[in-house]
């Protein structure tokens, strides 16, 4: 479990850096809650992919691949009342409060993410090649 977590943090660096960027471009022009949205689904897609083919090494499933978002919409209702949080009554930069959310819930993600892609399931298909979900 130990090497799973190394590279879900890795995993999660490289999904966090890609999300910032996306969320500082899309800011520029929306509210911050609509940037961070915006950054939090291409985000889902990008874990979901990584998480699967190198954190997990589990095959891409239709079951998994659904369960997926419940993960992240469990963790953006978290996620989202951090940010205000951290924004509103702790006065942290809207720039940097997405960072800060990331880091305080990245435990529970990875324990969500481990519960859906490593439990057995019996009879699940997985996708085939050419029907996985694309980054």
């Amino acid at each position: 479990m130990r090497t799973e977590f190394l590279r879900f943090l890795l995993t999660g660096s490289a999904n966090t850096a890609a999300s910032w960027v996306v969320y500082l471009f899309f800011n520029l022009f929306l509210p911050y809650t609509a940037a961070y949205t915006i950054s939090y689904a291409f985000g889902m897609v990008f874990t979901y992919y990584m998480n699967t083919r190198w954190v997990f090494k589990v095959p891409m499933k239709w079951s998994t691949f659904m369960q997926f978002p419940v993960i992240f919409a469990l963790r953006y209702c978290m996620d989202v009342s951090v940010l205000f949080i951290l924004v509103k009554y702790a006065g942290c930069p809207e720039t940097y409060a997405p960072l800060v959310t990331i880091g305080l819930t990245m435990p529970v993600g990875f324990l969500l993410s481990r519960l859906v892609l490593k439990r057995r399931t019996h009879g699940a298909q997985a996708l085939p090649e050419e029907n996985q979900p694309s980054v």
